[in-house]
């Protein structure tokens, strides 16, 4: 037989475990929304700019550090790795220093290209730093290059995108109108995805 003392303790302890537990639940929701609140987007003009303001004479790192997912120190460390080791490849060192790939698959990449269409030395780097098969890549480079051949220098950031001529173009001509004082980042910013 419970006591009325015991029934009420029962009780009372199963009313207080239940409302820890509600409240570990709500805690446990906020802290979440408060998480996914502080993630902050990536914006490509931040990054360009910031990168201009610690390494102004690199301008060609500018737009290939924006559209890139790394830190700014690691961008370094892996544009002075490949510097040191392929000073004669010094147009693809951007490229490197933005691909997820390491050193040997990305020169791996470059020789694959090289070896395969030796017209096309303008886009050894972005192939070799993008995501895309040889075949891939070269149907995007000749499609870019048939359709809009007055985007020649940016025929390899478009081949290495995973944007549609479509979108590319209209990236480009955006950003391009919009005098944001970032000419060597149109093709970067053009094939990225970031917002501007």
């Amino acid at each position: 037989k419970l006591t009325l003392a015991a029934a009420t303790a029962l009780f009372c302890l199963t009313v207080f475990s239940t409302t820890l537990k509600a409240q570990s639940v709500v805690a446990s929701n906020t802290k979440k929304t408060e998480t996914k609140a502080a993630v902050k987007e990536d914006f490509f003009m931040d990054r360009y700019f910031n990168m201009k303001e610690s390494y102004p004479t690199l301008t060609n790192l500018h737009g290939a550090f924006a559209a890139s997912t790394y830190e700014k120190t690691k961008f370094m460390e892996r544009y002075h790795a490949i510097k040191a080791v392929y000073p004669n490849l010094k147009a693809e060192h951007d490229n490197y220093a933005a691909s997820d790939y390491s050193m040997e698959t990305f020169i791996k990449r470059y020789y694959e290209i090289k070896d395969s269409y030796p017209d096309m030395a303008k886009v050894y780097g972005d192939y070799a730093g993008s995501k895309k098969t040889l075949t891939e890549f070269t149907k995007k480079y000749y499609e870019i290059r048939d359709s809009s051949p007055t985007l020649s220098e940016y025929f390899g950031q478009f081949a290495a995108s995973d944007n549609t001529l479509a979108e590319f173009t209209s990236r480009y001509y955006g950003i391009k109108a919009s005098k944001a004082g970032m000419q060597n980042g149109y093709g970067d910013y053009a094939g990225a995805k970031k917002k501007l």
